[in-house]
């Protein structure tokens, strides 16, 4: 019996899941330097989490300051 696979084509990704992939990579660089020769301290990783907050606050702004039109 076959299998019918509907394949349907994937818009961009909200910018929250972007944010949190994000933060997820973070974390990951985290767990890697907690197992090296200088591991990350609680102020560098707050920072690090910080900083991409800040940088998708930022993005969130010049997207409601210059809206997206569709191009004709």
């Amino acid at each position: 019996m076959a299998t019918v696979v509907e394949i349907t084509a994937a818009g961009p990704r909200p910018l929250a899941d972007l944010e949190i992939d994000s933060v997820l990579a973070v974390e990951a660089a985290w767990e890697r330097r907690s197992h090296g020769r200088k591991p990350q301290t609680i102020p560098e990783y707050l920072d690090a989490v910080d900083a991409v907050h800040a940088r998708y606050a930022l993005r969130r702004e010049w997207l409601r300051t210059h809206p997206q039109g569709v191009a004709s």
